[in-house]
């Protein structure tokens, strides 16, 4: 059996309840109930059925569906399934500090999703493995989620924590072939929890609340004092923006703007060594976190900035980072350019900037979007040490003088 088949998923045998999240569940719900039902607004992306006596009796057939922008799809009158694809293809040439250079060809990202609901359409659920030559076989996401109010939803599983909106945003919809060297360092990354989202003001305000049990993906057992808590707010004007860094490729006349502030603490116990001496202590994380989207017809703006602190750790107490990028489609649809500059310091600082050049391929018939596209990036990176490691474990490397160079195809079916 292929290596990357082999999934595992470790289980705590814990099940302390949580009582601040019962808490807020409580608080939420009662905020529900007192609220007047007769003032209810339904978000404009959220389907409304309405109910008539005259409608024909619905169909008791299945139907199976597959196309190269909606993949594989099951409809039935108890049922609504979907799977998908998603790969990225690489040839990238890296050049450092000293005059080496690499040059490399590869498939960096390849996943399954299989999504839908079965009985009710308002419980889903979310599973993505990975077989990327990154991740060697892993499991994503898994993840079930209940809709039954546009004020509070509950979601329970392994997914993305809801702290910054540049994470949040899927891989398939973001404009470059990376989230970025700010984001990768600051991103709280997967984890296992649960959350309660929801909409208010007819869909102008939006929150995120989530614990967690800050470990890594795949562990359900964690290594904490605590849970950790995260929250995003989102505030919407205009068009609501969705979560697509090329929002014009689906939304006829966008304009709009979107702020976002998050925040989070952990308590972790963490492993020093001095010498032959092991000690265990719990380090004291937080951070907050501060996010802009814009668009306006062809134009599309992103920006981050990031805080986080630390006691106790053997992380830098201080570290901040940000980012700005934009881009334009100069063709509508088909052909964008745009560029992204950012900037971190976590013990040294860092800055990178990035140009980008963005094919989305079409047809006579079908507008492909993000199912089908090319892009061309280049990524200059400039430290001030010869070393640069990732507090979240990436090892990025001497980033002095790098250049890059990548061609990306995304296939998203």
């Amino acid at each position: 059996m292929p290596s990357f088949l082999a999934f595992r998923l470790r289980i705590s045998h814990s099940t302390r309840p949580r009582p601040a999240f019962l808490s807020v569940l409580i608080a939420l719900i009662s905020l529900f109930l007192i609220e007047d039902v007769a003032a209810l607004h339904v978000h404009a992306e959220e389907p409304v059925a309405a109910a008539s006596p005259a409608a024909a009796p619905p169909t008791h057939d299945a139907r199976v569906k597959f196309g190269p922008t909606t993949g594989l799809r099951f409809d039935s009158d108890t049922a609504h399934l979907e799977l998908h694809t998603f790969n990225w293809f690489r040839a990238t040439s890296d050049s450092r500090i000293g005059g080496s250079t690499r040059a490399q060809a590869t498939i960096p990202l390849a996943r399954l999703v299989l999504q839908g609901s079965v009985l009710d359409p308002r419980l889903s659920f979310f599973f993505q493995p990975e077989f990327g030559a990154n991740s060697g076989g892993q499991l994503l996401d898994l993840f079930a989620e209940w809709h039954f109010d546009p004020r509070i939803g509950l979601r329970i599983g392994q997914f993305r924590t809801p702290y910054s909106r540049a994470y949040i945003t899927p891989l398939s919809n973001i404009e470059l072939t990376e989230r970025g060297l700010v984001s990768d360092e600051f991103r709280l990354g997967r984890d296992t929890g649960a959350m309660a989202s929801g909409d208010f003001a007819s869909g102008r305000l939006h929150y995120d609340l989530g614990l967690f049990n800050a470990a890594n993906i795949d562990d359900l057992a964690g290594d904490r004092a605590a849970p950790e808590a995260v929250l995003r707010t989102e505030w919407r004007i205009g068009t609501p923006i969705p979560y697509d860094q090329a929002p014009s490729l689906t939304l006829d006349d966008p304009h709009g703007l979107t702020l976002g502030y998050g925040g989070f603490f952990s308590r972790r116990g963490v492993i020093q060594s001095d010498g032959a001496t092991r000690v265990t202590t719990t380090e004291n994380v937080y951070g907050a976190t501060t996010d802009l989207a814009w668009m306006r017809g062809p134009l599309s703006v992103h920006a981050e900035a990031y805080y986080r602190g630390a006691d106790h750790s053997p992380r830098p107490t201080q570290s901040f980072g940000a980012f700005v990028q934009a881009g334009v489609f100069v063709l509508p649809r088909v052909l964008e350019v745009g560029g992204r500059a950012g900037w971190l310091t976590n013990g040294h600082d860092v800055e990178s900037y990035e140009a980008f050049l963005a094919q989305y391929w079409k047809t006579d018939r079908i507008t492909f979007g993000h199912h089908l596209k090319t892009t061309l990036d280049y990524r200059y990176d400039s430290g001030d040490r010869p070393t640069f490691g990732s507090t979240n474990g990436t090892t990025k490397g001497d980033l002095r003088d790098r250049h890059r160079a990548m061609l990306q195809a995304q296939v998203f079916f």
